[in-house]
């Protein structure tokens, strides 16, 4: 078990892995699962860079040493290489920088780096006395900056509903990679999540975090600019919900509700130079989505408990096929070794690989939460590697 593994853990451990497929109840599609059942592992953030161009590893964060840590594992020979150590590591802020040669991370105040192949961690930035770093991150496509989300320490609380209702100062600071100085890109009497960098550009997307009845998440941060844009306010009683770029970065692209109904969910593209905003399809209830390289295909998990599936939606087509059951309770848990709770462990956020041949998710399917993937090279044709 995770506990008695932890007696030999440490960054640059490494671990025989634990996999197994089986078919799905549903579609009998084979689902793999790439972690081990008898200890907590979920993905990083949706729109981070975690899966590498050739599909050869994952960053994983795991519970399996008795705490959260970030892990490299190898998916060719099904091993764990444990890259970080030590109390207080956000484990979904792990993202590769675009040559996948190192990983940034956040630990407790500090902005991280560590070699992908493991190493020496190099500590970066940190932040100011009495402010504290929220765990959210964004790594520029150039690996020149970063995007890190910043709380004052005294509006700190715990619970989603209490941290919203807090209204708390918050700031998204700029941090030079190659200096570690950072400066003040934006700051307001928000909860601020989820920084997403412009493909190829400094400005950043990030959300007011909340529930999606009573937020206008869709917040843009040009460097240099007076203040940030809203792209999409909210009106009367919609919801708008996860958000993410487009392939080349002209539109931001999330799900709408109409109303708190859960019918008529669609998902929808706003323009960032003109604010024109289009539907492009309707879904199933997706409560996280996000789409290939290229945009032509869109994965989303719907957060019905009726039906608890991933879909593959084909833009041009407006037709969505049902892929497997992600099966995800959607309950929290623990954080071992902290008197704290994650709300999000199991939340399946599925991404496509470089290629598109493969969705990755996270669910409690069968206990804990733990990683898998499902092939779809059946369905969805292979969008070309940028080659590093």
């Amino acid at each position: 078990m995770a506990a008695a593994q932890g007696r030999s853990s440490g960054r640059g451990s490494r671990f025989e892995n634990q996999a197994s497929v089986s078919p799905d109840a549903l579609t009998e599609r084979l689902i793999y699962r790439l972690t081990p059942a008898d200890s907590l592992h979920h993905l990083p953030h949706y729109h981070h860079r975690f899966l590498s161009r050739k599909n050869s590893f994952v960053l994983v964060g795991s519970e399996r040493t008795g705490s959260r840590q970030i892990f490299r594992l190898n998916l060719a020979r099904s091993r764990m290489l444990q890259l970080s150590e030590g109390p207080g590591v956000h484990t979904y802020s792990a993202t590769l920088d675009d040559k996948e040669k190192r990983v940034f991370f956040l630990q407790g105040n500090e902005l991280k780096r560590v070699a992908a192949g493991g190493g020496r961690t190099q500590r970066i930035y940190r932040a100011e006395s009495g402010w504290r770093v929220t765990g959210h991150l964004a790594v520029s496509g150039s690996a020149r900056y970063a995007a890190v989300v910043e709380m004052r320490e005294e509006d700190w609380v715990d619970g989603f509903d209490e941290q919203f209702a807090k209204r708390p100062r918050c700031r998204i600071q700029l941090v030079d990679l190659l200096s570690g100085q950072g400066r003040l890109l934006v700051g307001e009497n928000q909860w601020l999540a989820h920084p997403q960098f412009r493909p190829g550009s400094n400005e950043v997307l990030y959300c007011h975090e909340g529930p999606w009845e009573k937020v206008d998440r869709l917040w843009l941060m040009r460097p240099g600019a007076s203040g940030p844009r809203n792209l999409r306010p909210r009106q009367g009683e919609e919801r708008l919900g996860h958000e993410y770029w487009s392939g080349g970065g002209e539109e931001v692209c999330y799900v709408h509700y109409p109303d708190a109904s859960g019918r008529g969910a669609t998902v929808r593209c706003v323009n960032v130079t003109t604010g024109e905003e289009r539907t492009v399809s309707r879904c199933s209830r997706f409560g996280w989505l996000s789409a290939n390289e290229d945009n032509s295909v869109i994965v989303g998990a719907s957060s019905s408990l009726a039906g608890p599936n991933i879909y593959v939606l084909f833009s041009r087509l407006q037709r969505e096929i049902t892929i497997c059951e992600h099966a995800s309770s959607g309950k929290p848990y623990p954080i071992a070794g902290t008197d704290q709770t994650d709300p999000w462990a199991s939340a399946p956020e599925p991404v496509f690989s470089h290629d598109s041949q493969w969705i990755y998710f996270v669910s409690d399917r069968e206990g804990l939460p733990a990683v898998y993937r499902v092939a779809v090279l059946d369905l969805v044709e292979a969008t070309e590697r940028e080659e590093t």
